[in-house]
């Protein structure tokens, strides 16, 4: 009996299996923009700024660089899920204000925090945003990414990490733009805003690079 064609079938379907789970590697949920200054006020005790809706935080609106934005307007429609395939993801998160962008010394910052794979209770990457730091995330120290604040929409405090198993925070930058968003909508106000722009880079999760590597080990063994 020729072996062959079985051999060759088993090792195309492991690395196919892979191939497809490392296609869509991890779903991207949720934002939140924490700004520690804004612990007072209309928005005490809140987050500030969230993709949840429906809350009486102001609304952050998410949209891929040249792209439509991810979600709109206020309550369930504010909320989004988008599968991430393995690569770099660039992304920019609008604001009504330019208060968050902010980036004076004095200013004691905002955070970037990140919710994947349906966990919109964890944030699985935070970020400082202001306070005088300049985009380099490699001088955040562990006091940047410690934040306690919890909100009654859902999304709590940030994990204090700027990579998940399967995803990297590799790029972060804010500047203040033109009136483009309102605080509950996703259409021009009555202010500039504050605009985040962040890149992920995406990575196979372990088993679908196993499974590929061992379907190219089965066939190039044959091959020998």
């Amino acid at each position: 009996m020729n072996k062959r064609p079985l051999y060759l079938l088993l090792s195309g379907a492991l690395c196919l299996a892979g191939l497809q789970s490392a296609s869509a590697a991890t779903s991207f949920v949720g934002v939140t923009v924490p700004w520690i200054q804004g612990q007072s006020g209309a928005l005490a005790g809140q987050t500030d700024a969230d993709t949840v809706g429906g809350n009486a935080n102001w609304n952050a609106y998410v949209r891929p660089v040249g792209g439509s934005f991810l979600n709109s307007g206020n309550g369930a429609s504010t909320r989004f899920s988008l599968d991430l395939d393995v690569g770099s993801h660039t992304f920019e998160v609008l604001l009504q204000s330019p208060s968050w962008a902010d980036n004076s010394p004095d200013n004691p910052g905002s955070y970037l925090n990140l919710y994947f794979d349906g966990d919109r209770a964890n944030a699985g990457i935070s970020a400082k945003l202001a306070g005088g730091n300049t985009g380099d995330l490699q001088a955040l120290s562990s006091a940047d990414l410690a934040m306690t604040l919890n909100d009654a929409g859902g999304m709590s405090a940030p994990a204090g990490t700027l990579s998940t198993t399967a995803v990297t925070l590799s790029a972060l930058s804010m500047e203040v733009i033109g009136d483009s968003v309102r605080a509950f909508d996703n259409f021009p106000g009555d202010d500039v805003d504050s605009m985040i722009v962040f890149t992920l880079d995406v990575v196979p999760e372990p088993s679908s690079s196993l499974l590929a590597l061992l379907g190219l080990g089965l066939f190039f063994r044959r091959r020998r």
